[in-house]
């Protein structure tokens, strides 16, 4: 009768990991139907390839929850006397158990791995090109470290093993890296708030406090690379640069303000000097129509009357050319139209003394 009990849920047992492969097998069928159906039809990449990692691993996990399910089947029908069999079939439990968490752990990993590929993929399409080369794998690993630790400590636990211990030796260990690295450890947390807030990208002029201008060359974890108009490269700490002001003159339109100081003699008509400014703006190529050219008098000081040219220029990298251009231009017209530039003059007087 013994035998016959053992038979009898040892062959429930077989006839639940058969039903978990045929359930396998109609679950990933869900999931190449939900593919196609629904998420093929969406933009992103990324519900794709979180399926792809879901469809690699659901079998295994199926059938090694199907096997773990059978043994405890098994173990209903055993006796004090199979004390062989109930010792192997706890190996098997415990054996199961640690590879469901391994599985459960790699699709995760898998999912995360996903996401994060799929969010430096984005970020690199707006210029950081080394971007993904540079912080995927140490996320990667990162992420690969902390999982894996939640899954030691979550196997742990089951045996009933103590992580009291465990946990205060991590803490303690962590904190000794974080004191011993807090200046690497606060430069590459502020690469990650810099990527994620994006005040600038790679390529885009920005001005930083005090006076400092060039082109962003590269963001990096530890450094931002910054290439001035000396060609020069500035490195830049990411902890420095979330503390201090920047000013990003390509976000968020490249277009910037051209700004054209003119003095010219007494006795030149306003009007005029004006005509002639919003001609040269209006017909320049690389200024902008709207907000159209303006021209306002500025100042009037002891030898001539300031004129000053407003106008929008196409790009922040064009202002430099454009302003020497209409300088020349208008300079030539004024010449052309009799406009004087005002010279210098000093009257000294003597008077006779009495």
């Amino acid at each position: 009768m013994q035998l016959n009990s053992l038979v009898y849920h040892s062959l429930i047992a077989g006839a639940i990991i058969l039903v978990f492969v045929l359930f396998t097998r109609l679950v990933r069928t869900f999931l190449s139907w939900l593919g196609h159906k629904i998420i093929g039809r969406t933009k992103t990449v990324l519900d794709d390839k979180i399926l792809d990692v879901l469809m690699a691993n659901v079998r295994l996990l199926m059938i090694v929850i199907g096997c773990f399910i059978a043994v405890r089947e098994v173990r209903k029908g055993l006796t004090p006397d199979n004390e062989t069999v109930a010792q192997l079939l706890e190996y098997a439990d415990a054996l199961l158990y640690i590879a469901g968490v391994i599985i459960v752990i790699k699709i995760l990993l898998g999912i995360i791995r996903e996401i994060i590929d799929w969010r430096l993929e984005k970020i690199s399409a707006d210029g950081t090109s080394n971007l993904k080369l540079t912080l995927g794998p140490l996320t990667s690993k990162v992420m690969n470290i902390l999982v894996g630790l939640v899954a030691v400590i979550i196997i742990l636990d089951h045996f009933g093993i103590n992580i009291g211990s465990l946990l205060v030796s991590l803490g303690v260990g962590s904190l000794a890296v974080a004191l011993a690295a807090q200046d690497t450890l606060a430069n590459m947390i502020a690469g990650f708030v810099i990527l994620i807030d994006r005040p600038f990208r790679v390529g885009d002029r920005i001005e930083l406090i005090p006076g400092i201008i060039g082109d962003v060359h590269e963001i990096g974890l530890r450094s931002t690379r910054v290439l001035n108009f000396d060609n020069n490269a500035i490195v830049i700490p990411n902890a420095d640069l979330i503390k201090g002001k920047i000013v990003n003159y390509a976000y968020p339109q490249a277009p910037m303000r051209v700004m054209l100081k003119f003095v010219v003699a007494y006795g030149t008509e306003p009007e005029r000097a004006r005509a002639i400014l919003l001609e040269a703006a209006t017909k320049h190529p690389e200024l902008l129509a709207d907000p159209r050219p303006q021209v306002f008098l500025t100042g009037v000081t002891e030898t001539a009357v300031e004129i000053t040219l407003v106008a929008r220029c196409v790009d922040y990298a064009r202002q430099f050319l454009v302003e020497t251009g209409l300088r020349e231009q208008i300079y030539l017209e004024f010449i052309k139209a009799g406009i004087e530039v005002p010279e210098a003059r000093r009257v000294i007087r003597m008077e006779a003394q009495g």
